[in-house]
């Protein structure tokens, strides 16, 4: 019976030692197996910082975690097997993954590329130096590019070179075609000129306000502004063609104005009637905004200017001024008309006395003459009526106190007129006239001839 006992117990302690044997190579493999699934989790990890999309790590990480290798080291999975085949192909799944994200990011690549190959096909000569220089180190930046989030960066900043590029190709462009207008910067800036003109004439600016604010909008974000520009050219053409319509119109006012103030001045049938025509003409310029309304302007002042120039030969003698040789001024018209027995021979817009030194009104005659003549201010440095001491080339004096007709080199012919006794050039009460016609008058004009002021 004891041998018996002895022979139960070596059994029982065989079987133990046999178990523990199989545990502790189950817990080998276990601990080997967790080892390896760890690496493979790090390196899932690394790859999607370095740019594999997750949908590709996902059925790795799911196959991982399926796996009959995730049981307790006690299993007896783990006292025949190892798990590394499944651990191997995990990483052969791995390295695929790599592959085609490294492949795909590759791929994306040929977008910048087939997007610059495309803008020097149709833009070379535009696009900037500094651009195609960077261009060509693509090449060696996408080889040195080691993982597909290298790639991916390349591939955006290339993206955006490529949109510079082409919106520095397009204002570059665009700048040749507007060149005659200084570029596009002048173009916008000649446009907003136009507008002011325009504005300033009461003259319609058509679409250019908006044409220009378009095109500043496109430029600025970098959109394509071709059409903005050949639109803004095509309003600007026209707005330009209204601005040389109404400078020409406006320019056969004044001396329309002369001729009616002449008629005025001489008292002609008709001279206050064409005062009051010349007024309306102004006001329907002023008020014109139109093409056709400024051309019925300019057929109105023709046609004011030959009746007035009729008029004025039909009436030039008979005048009731008085005999002999006699010179007029109207001091609200600023018109000198110089008589020769009741026929006018000359005249001239004049420029008299401004404010508080009015040219005097009356019946004088010239009663001094000189040339040239050195005018020496009355008035002290420092008053508001002082000038500087100045030479003139003829001098007509018809009232006592200094007041004299003559010349005034510093005044530009289109100065004299109505209003210029308020302007910058008006007198200190003599009676300014242009220099052709006071040549005339200096040798025309004898000592004595009256001199009738009125208004």
């Amino acid at each position: 019976m004891r041998v018996v006992r002895i022979a139960a117990a070596c059994l029982l302690l065989a079987a133990l030692a046999a178990a523990a044997g199989v545990t502790a190579v189950g817990a080998s493999h276990h601990r080997a197996f967790t080892k390896g699934a760890a690496a493979l989790e790090q390196r899932w990890d690394v790859m999607l910082s370095q740019g594999v999309p997750e949908a590709s790590l996902a059925p790795l990480r799911a196959s991982l975690g399926h796996s009959d290798y995730q049981a307790g080291w006690w299993a007896p999975v783990w006292w025949t097997q190892t798990g590394k085949p499944a651990l191997d192909q995990l990483q052969h799944r791995s390295d695929a993954a790599w592959t085609a994200a490294l492949a795909a990011a590759r791929l994306k690549a040929q977008a910048p590329q087939t997007g610059w190959e495309q803008l020097m096909i149709t833009e070379a000569q535009y696009v900037p130096a500094d651009a195609v220089t960077a261009q060509k180190a693509w090449a060696g930046e996408l080889q040195k590019a080691s993982t597909p989030a290298q790639v991916e960066l390349l591939v955006a900043a290339w993206s955006g070179n490529v949109a510079v590029a082409r919106h520095a190709a397009d204002y570059n462009q665009l700048n040749a075609q507007v060149s005659s207008y200084g570029g596009l910067s002048g173009l916008l800036s000649k446009a907003d000129a136009a507008v002011s003109t325009a504005r300033r004439d009461n003259l319609d600016a058509g679409a250019v306000p908006t044409l220009a604010a378009t095109l500043r909008t496109q430029l600025r974000n970098g959109a394509d502004a071709t059409h903005a520009v050949k639109d803004l050219l095509s309003a600007m053409q026209t707005l330009r063609t209204l601005i040389s319509l109404n400078n020409n119109v406006a320019a056969g006012l004044r001396p329309l104005m002369l001729l009616v103030d002449q008629a005025a001045a001489e008292q002609t049938t008709n001279g206050r009637s064409f005062l009051s025509q010349f007024n309306d003409i102004k006001q329907r310029l002023h008020d014109a905004s139109l093409s056709a309304q400024l051309s019925a302007v300019g057929q109105s002042i023709a046609t004011l200017q030959t009746a007035v120039q009729t008029e004025l030969t039909t009436d030039q003698c008979g005048h009731s001024v008085g005999s002999g040789k006699v010179i007029t001024l109207n001091l609200t018209l600023q018109e000198m008309i110089f008589y020769q027995d009741g026929c006018a021979v000359n005249e001239a817009p004049t420029t008299t006395g401004r404010q508080y030194l009015r040219t005097p009104a009356g019946n004088f005659h010239v009663f001094y003459k000189a040339s040239p003549f050195t005018m020496v201010s009355p008035w002290p440095p420092g008053s508001a009526f002082w000038y500087p001491t100045g030479t003139v080339t003829w001098v007509m004096e018809f009232a006592s106190g200094g007041y004299f007709i003559h010349d005034a080199y510093w005044e530009g012919i289109s100065q004299y007129g109505p209003g210029s006794e308020d302007g910058g050039a008006a007198s200190h009460g003599c009676v300014h006239i242009p220099t052709p016609v006071m040549r005339w008058a200096y040798q025309w004009t004898p000592m004595g001839t009256p001199v009738v002021i009125t208004y």
